[in-house]
């Protein structure tokens, strides 16, 4: 059964548009549509990528697509909103095991980045977040500074099994550093350590080194 249909719905969709519509002219990044659907696909190509189950996969886009809604609300502390929104809506799920929603609602409570990494499905989203998240500050934003367009696509990232390696590239005229010891790259590197992988940081296809 394809839960994650349940929940990607115009319902939820027309939320996620006026999350966007709220926080349009904001600088750093917008939490609504493209955001979340970015989320969902990375994290489930993240899951599948190092075989993760099926189910495990499903909740993983689940907890992606949701991870932000508790912006309708506002931006403060909005991780800990979602997930007390999404855990109302997850009570009446008789697909879902109990177990099965307190991955999904601890999982978004995790991609803050405060909170540690309780799951795969945490580190999946936790990673998928910080890309989406580090594009949207250091990149240059579309015409118009309309932010809130999908920078980001699944190509950004790339899992390779055989090395235990995730890797993220940045495409971009701009120039800016990364430091690991800081938000979001720091974030980067431990959602990927959850994974038992090392996690590497490309700009424009060059590797960057840390020395």
């Amino acid at each position: 059964m394809d839960i994650y249909k349940e929940y990607h719905n115009d319902d939820i969709l027309k939320i996620l548009d006026a999350i966007n519509d709220k926080y349009r002219d904001y600088d750093v990044m917008c939490h609504g549509r493209y955001h979340a659907l970015f989320v969902a696909d990375t994290a489930e190509y993240i899951l599948k990528s190092l075989a993760y189950d099926a189910r495990t996969i499903e909740l993983g886009k689940i907890a992606g697509l949701l991870h932000d809604i508790g912006c309708i609300v506002g931006r403060r502390k909005h991780a800990s909103m979602s997930a007390a929104i999404v855990s109302v809506w997850l009570e009446d799920s008789v697909v879902l095991l109990p177990e099965e929603k307190n991955v999904i609602i601890q999982a978004i409570k995790e991609h803050s980045g405060d909170k540690g990494i309780s799951s795969a499905v945490g580190a999946a989203i936790l990673f998928a977040d910080k890309i989406d998240y580090s594009k949207k500050r250091n990149l240059t934003p579309e015409p118009n500074h309309r932010r809130y367009k999908y920078l980001s696509t699944i190509d950004d990232v790339e899992v390779n099994i055989s090395s235990k390696a995730i890797t993220v590239n940045y495409i971009t005229n701009d120039i800016f550093s990364i430091d690991k010891n800081k938000q979001p790259y720091n974030l980067l590197i431990a959602a990927a350590q959850y994974f038992g992988c090392t996690c590497h940081f490309q700009i424009n296809g060059k590797e960057v080194s840390f020395g």
